[in-house]
């Protein structure tokens, strides 16, 4: 039997649609028919090739372990049709949600339920084939979860813009009282954000961008105030208004130099900024300024099999509003990642084979 995969053959090219031989699941293997892959901005820099660290320094992604060629998409929802003969066959026919973030379950990490944290990881969409074509193969049952009737194209961003923002609020919890918490970025982690974060209970939320139009979604899903920095002349000066002078924790979605300088000067003493944006460079620190501040800058990535179980529970539990999705065909990948690169994008495109 034959399957078709987008398949990035080199890097900096664009992927390609290519037949292949389908294979069958071992083990405890599942193979799954994709229904639903969402597009995440991780994908534009593999597609690239590297990961820009400043001042001219890059991790080039050629020397490290990325399987090429490479089926990319790590947001995966679809329906079991075969299992190897260690599987539970009960499974075949069901409607699953993908964890990816697989690890090599023998780590000090992997034992100790932090797969996201593997050094030597597997995977889904980087290190090991994604769901960017018609099928995709997991390695154990364990990385299957149940969505229940929630809406299975928006569930698939709950497996990586979804976790890792849950992931990173919880590093911000319990948030001062009276205090604001600040998501700079409203692109489709900084939107998951906001609603995530009215999920958990945090009372005042302010998002901060250069697009009104993403500003005015954030509003629309629960923020209670918004900085479009690209008009202010001092962004830390508005970000500190819009936050009550109150303002004990930031989300930067976005990772470039501007963003990470405009949390550091807008929280107050004993603050925490929690850094999820991979867009790139670096920043002068005085080491001094984080102790007389005690402040903490925090770098996370995604999240475990437990925190995504959680937050399905909080979809499953209607406590989420779910931010805007495009769906497109699967064809459509190219002119996604393209779109997605230049911030064309209000939200999260899911494709479709």
């Amino acid at each position: 039997m034959k399957t078709t995969s987008y398949q990035l053959r080199c890097y900096g090219t664009e992927p390609e649609p290519v037949d292949h031989k389908l294979r069958s699941p071992e083990g405890s293997e599942l193979l799954l028919e994709v229904e639903f892959a969402g597009v995440c901005h991780s994908d534009v820099y593999i597609k690239e090739g590297y990961q820009d660290l400043g001042d001219g320094e890059r991790i080039d992604f050629a020397e490290t372990t990325m399987p090429m060629p490479l089926t990319m998409g790590h947001e995966i929802v679809g329906r079991v049709v075969s299992a190897g003969p260690d599987a539970d066959p009960a499974l075949i026919g069901k409607r699953r949600l993908i964890y990816p973030w697989i690890g090599c379950g023998q780590c000090q990490s992997c034992h100790a339920g932090f797969e996201n944290h593997c050094e030597t990881p597997h995977t889904l969409g980087i290190f090991a084939q994604g769901g960017y074509g018609r099928h995709v193969v997991v390695p154990k049952s364990r990385y299957l979860v149940d969505i229940g009737d929630i809406d299975p194209a928006w569930a698939s961003t709950l497996a990586c813009s979804g976790l890792t923002v849950f992931s990173a609020l919880q590093q911000l919890m319990p948030v001062k009282p009276g205090s604001s918490v600040a998501i700079i970025g409203a692109g489709g982690l900084g939107l998951m954000a906001v609603t995530v974060a009215r999920a958990l209970g945090i009372e005042r939320i302010v998002v901060c961008d250069i697009d009104d139009d993403k500003l005015k979604v954030a509003l629309e899903l629960g923020a209670n105030a918004v900085v479009n920095t690209s008009k202010a002349e001092d962004g830390p000066a508005m970000l500190r208004q819009a936050s009550d002078g109150c303002l004990y924790g930031v989300l930067d979605t976005v990772g470039l130099p501007s963003t990470a300088n405009l949390a550091i000067a807008s929280v107050m003493k004993g603050s925490r900024i929690v850094l999820i944006g991979l867009q790139g460079g670096r920043i002068p620190l005085p080491l001094p300024s984080l102790p007389f501040k005690a402040l903490s800058l925090v770098g996370t990535y995604t999240g475990t099999l437990g925190e995504l179980k959680a937050l399905v529970g909080l979809a499953r539990e209607g406590k989420l509003s779910a931010m805007p999705v495009w769906h497109r065909e699967m064809s459509c990948l190219c002119d996604s990642l393209s779109r997605l690169k230049q911030g064309k994008v209000v939200g999260r495109i899911v494709l479709s084979p």
